[in-house]
């Protein structure tokens, strides 16, 4: 594995093999990308296997063949990776964002904007494309979400992404909400949530965002019911991503305070993908013409995001076009990966 460094080009020349064993055997073309406080394994998604024995290879790399020992780490937030299939001569991507549950091998797709910059590192540096791209158009298949992402750093490895993700008429209708408000009731009082199937399943309520153990778990237990009911079908092990906020009206910019659990565990920081949801989810509920709704600012564990939303002027400003906001990244290692129980 070889640390980044100055590139030449585009990474031209992946690092040779250090035996003749090694050029003999298998391995994939992969990133390892810090981007946001995730840690993501990008690969190109035509040298791993596909269905259910592709998987098994992402958990052989992650966790390791006793599931204890990988390119993985201990949290949800280091057991990341983005399958990604470039077009030959197009700065577009295909990418296939998959969580993978350290405590129980399970591997989901989902929605996460900080993947999408990882498959936009490969794609640009990964040694099939030559020319520095201002922009990347990108599809997350898990989602179907379409993605723009814009490189900072001129001619040089990116140190952040703009990342924005287009809305579209599925996103609009999301953003009313999966199934009308629901109400759980937690030691004697009722606490208030929102479902939004945007990409991923949030569950939004306006509560401290530092949440207990107790509230937590009827939130995910009654959030899953209710999508159930109304014809949500998850594949099996998946849970809600749980979204507590507090609107904080005294900011001369809309500014939220929040926090984010999946899993049972708090997030480092705060997904790029719930920032941009939760913003645009609340700034439909400004009905106002006078309330500012384009930037917001969130608050969470380890410090804050910018979100700007762009709309449509000529509806009067009131279609959402799109969500973005910035993600810094570090390339920290680039390579082949091993493979070597594909040759038993």
């Amino acid at each position: 594995m070889t640390g980044a460094g100055k590139p030449s080009g585009a990474l031209e020349g992946l690092p040779p093999s250090f035996h003749s064993l090694l050029d003999e055997a298998d391995a994939a073309t992969y990133m390892l990308v810090r981007s946001g406080t995730s840690r993501i394994l990008a690969v190109y998604g035509d040298q791993v296997r596909r269905g259910k024995a592709g998987e098994a290879e992402l958990l052989r790399l992650l966790l390791g063949r006793d599931g204890r020992g990988g390119l993985g780490g201990p949290t949800l937030q280091d057991n990341k990776v983005a399958l990604v299939w470039h077009e030959d001569g197009l700065a577009r991507l295909r990418f296939r964002f998959l969580q993978v549950i350290p405590s129980n091998g399970t591997v989901l797709p989902m929605e996460c904007s900080n993947s999408a910059s990882a498959a936009a590192m490969l794609a640009q540096f990964g040694g099939r494309h030559r020319v520095l791209e201002p922009c990347w158009h990108a599809e997350n298949v898990s989602t179907r979400q379409r993605i723009e992402l814009r490189p900072f750093g001129g001619d040089r490895i990116p140190e952040a992404y703009q990342v924005r993700f287009l809305a579209s008429d599925r996103t609009r209708r999301a953003l009313a909400g999966l199934a009308g408000p629901g109400v759980v009731r937690v030691r004697g009082r009722q606490v208030a949530f929102q479902l939004v199937l945007v990409g991923n399943l949030f569950l939004f309520s306006e509560i401290d965002p530092n949440l207990d153990a107790e509230t937590l778990d009827a939130l995910v237990g009654a959030g899953m019911e209710a999508a159930r009911a109304v014809g949500f079908q998850p594949p099996p092990g998946y849970h809600p991503k749980v979204i507590p906020y507090r609107l904080l009206d005294s900011e001369a910019v809309p500014t939220v305070l929040t926090a984010s659990f999946y899993l049972g565990e708090r997030h480092r920081s705060f997904p790029g993908s719930a920032a941009m949801a939760l913003c645009a989810y609340l700034a439909q509920r400004r009905s106002a013409p006078d309330q500012a709704r384009d930037h917001w600012q969130v608050r969470h564990p380890s410090g804050q995001i910018d979100v700007r939303l762009g709309f449509d002027p000529s509806r009067g400003g009131a279609l959402l076009r799109w969500t973005e906001f910035v993600t810094p990244v570090s390339l920290l290692a680039w390579g082949r990966v091993a493979m070597p129980w594909r040759d038993r």
